[in-house]
């Protein structure tokens, strides 16, 4: 960092330094005992503790999931938590900043590690640190002074109790740190993956290794707590490598305490508190299916594994009486097991022998949303115009014939959906083998629908399709419902039967 550089971090920090002491003054006069109930409170109500002394940072209260994680790091001396949670989710506010600080109220803090992708990252993060124990007046207020000197811009400062705050890049030898007789006991790794190492596992391997050896030897074996927090952004990622995901999706080491946060789980945001589905919907459709599903659902996607880019192709929608047979396909993707399924429906179009995406819906959305869209669709139809409407055959026999009934009743008649029998094969062969329509041209896009968010979504859910990825593939398998469907009617069509005595020869 040059001169100019450090000079304006300088700045900056200390206009935070002031932000601090402005929003943490004292609010009122009190009594002794009014004093000590509050910091007995705070030592056992981590939210309560969050709200009062930090202000600034608390803008909503704690989601759940925050005070699940500073309860279970509070409570085990050993542990080592991963936090892979979503992107402005604070995990950095919580790992870095309040949640050491609830620890050293309660005496479980000796010494703490922080570690970035370099040094400088790790400084700038130690720094909202050292601008709390300076500058925070209800903390300083209720357990007493708290800074003795160093720098964070230096990488390191000591408390008024002897207690050392240490900065460290990626990488960077931490062996022998102490003060005096207190070693460490306390590490957070933050993000330390970036766009460029996870690309090279050699040196994921060895950022891997370096944390398992000489960044874990640096802290006290009794009592020391390792939190790792981060996105994953990549599946061979440093973070990645140390949960080190199980197919029930669980970490293969069982001493590591894995927190995994979606977003939006059932149409409900995860932090609730502070962020509306509404809000997080508009994000998602601003950032692109892409990003929002590697910054918000820990899926990182590799595009174009089995379906191309270059073979999306877009046409003008024909008037819909022209087109051979229509079929919508729905697919609703009910999956208890997992938090960030869609629900999808394809309206595919065939005229000869191609196939032509009129319309889709794919959302993480209830069923009734899905229904109701289907239902607007259909009336949209004009009178000349047939649609056939199916569903695989257990979803609609099992539990979505009330949510039909329902909209049904308002709108005065009943969708005529029928069943998919079909006994389907395994995912992955059925999607993948309609690829090569694809690739010979067959397959077409509404140009109408271009814009369309919903469209967009269904189209990058066919380009990130791979073997074994978690990415959702919802889209796809409704348009693999509907083309095997729409080329089942071809061939039944195709087929001519020929009526007559059947003339035998000789087989063999």
């Amino acid at each position: 960092m040059s001169q100019s550089q450090e000079l304006r971090a300088y700045k900056q920090w200390q206009a935070f330094c002031k932000t601090i002491q402005e929003a943490t003054a004292i609010p009122y006069s009190e009594t002794p005992a009014e004093k000590q109930k509050r910091i007995n409170r705070a030592k056992r109500d981590y939210n309560f503790f969050v709200d009062y002394y930090f202000p600034h940072y608390a803008k909503a209260p704690c989601a759940d999931f925050h005070i699940k994680a500073a309860n279970k790091i509070a409570s085990d001396p050993n542990i080592f938590a991963v936090l892979e949670w979503p992107r402005e989710h604070a995990k950095s506010v919580h790992a870095d900043i309040i949640i050491p600080l609830w620890l050293k109220i309660d005496n479980q803090l000796t010494g703490m590690v922080l570690v970035g992708k370099n040094e400088t990252d790790a400084c700038n993060q130690l720094a909202d640190l050292q601008a709390e124990m300076q500058n925070n007046q209800r903390y300083i207020n209720d357990f007493g002074i708290q800074f003795n000197y160093g720098n964070w811009q230096d990488g390191s400062f000591i408390s008024l109790d002897g207690i050392e705050f240490i900065a460290i890049g990626r990488g960077q030898s931490p062996r022998g740190i102490r003060n005096r007789e207190k070693r460490p006991n306390y590490c957070v790794i933050d993000d330390i993956d970036d766009d460029e190492i996870v690309l090279n596992p050699s040196r994921v391997s060895k950022t891997v290794k370096w944390i398992n050896s000489s960044l874990m030897g640096a802290i006290s074996i009794k009592e020391g707590r390792f939190v790792m927090v981060g996105n994953r952004i990549h599946r061979k990622s440093i973070l990645a490598n140390i949960v080190g995901d199980t197919e029930e999706g669980k970490p293969k080491n069982p001493y590591i305490w894995h927190s995994k946060i979606y977003a939006v789980v059932n149409d409900v945001p995860a932090w609730h508190q502070n962020y509306t589905l509404k809000q997080l919907r508009q994000r998602f459709e601003t950032m692109g299916y892409y990003a929002t599903q590697r910054e918000f659902f820990h899926n990182p996607i590799i595009e174009g594994l089995v379906f191309k880019e270059n073979w999306i192709k877009w046409e003008k929608t024909l008037p819909l009486h022209k087109y051979d047979k229509i079929i919508a396909y729905f697919d609703p993707s009910y999956k208890p097991k997992t938090s960030n399924d869609f629900k999808a429906i394809k309206i595919w179009a065939k005229t000869g022998i191609n196939l032509h995406c009129i319309k889709a819906f794919v959302r993480q959305c209830s069923i009734p949303e899905a229904v109701k869209w289907l239902y607007d669709f259909h009336q949209s139809l004009p009178d000349n115009v047939i649609v056939d409407y199916y569903m695989e055959d257990v979803f609609l026999q099992d539990m979505f014939f009330e949510d039909f009934d329902n909209e049904g009743k308002l709108r005065g008649y009943i969708l005529p959906i029928r069943g998919d029998k079909r006994q389907k094969p395994d995912k992955f062969s059925r999607i993948q083998a309609i690829a090569p329509l694809w690739e010979r041209g067959l397959v077409s896009y509404s140009e109408q629908e271009k814009k369309n968010s919903d469209m967009k979504t269904g189209i990058d859910q066919t380009l990130s399709f791979e073997k074994g990825s978690a990415t959702p593939d919802d889209g796809p398998d409704a348009d693999e419902g509907a083309i095997w469907l729409l080329n089942k009617y071809g061939r039944t069509q195709a087929f001519q039967p020929i009526l007559g005595k059947r003339k035998y020869k000789n087989m063999w």
